[in-house]
């Protein structure tokens, strides 16, 4: 009877590993440039870029920092999605065009055609950064404030 147990067990676990490695791995989205919109932030001798892809309910975009002083560039993919006049996501970025992968919440205030990035409290969640929920996201500190590119 064990035996028969085992083997019924077994087998559903087997069943379960083949169909997993049949399911197709989802495509990274490409960015539509027709429905492409270019911002750029410059705060002292530090510039940021930004482009995002409107044409979904999820924004893709990519997302480019670079430090002068730092002699550091940071560059990524961003992916979120709109809450009324916000703007949040995440983050997925190298510094320096290293191996190592970071990620971090980013949220844009969309006010008069421009993009303010948000400064908030971060807090992990299961080895992920989160803004925290409790502690409001402080506009007026966000040192870059994106406008609109049209002659990119």
């Amino acid at each position: 009877m064990k035996a028969q147990h085992l083997l019924l067990v077994s087998a559903f676990v087997f069943s379960i590993l083949i169909f997993s490695c049949q399911q197709e791995k989802p495509k990274e989205k490409v960015i539509n440039q027709k429905m492409t919109t270019w911002y750029r932030a410059i705060s002292g001798k530090d510039t940021a870029w930004l482009s995002i892809d409107t044409s979904n309910k999820i924004i893709n975009g990519l997302l480019t920092f670079n430090y002068a002083d730092k002699k550091e560039r940071y560059e990524g993919k961003f992916k979120g999605e709109m809450y009324g006049d916000t703007l949040k996501g995440h983050y997925d970025f190298k510094i320096n065009k290293a191996e190592k992968w970071n990620r971090n919440p980013v949220a844009f205030l969309k006010k008069d055609g421009k993009l303010t990035m948000g400064v908030g409290q971060f807090m992990l969640v299961m080895g992920s950064a989160h803004f925290d929920d409790r502690v409001p996201i402080d506009y007026d500190k966000g040192r870059f404030v994106f406008a609109e590119q049209n002659d990119l």
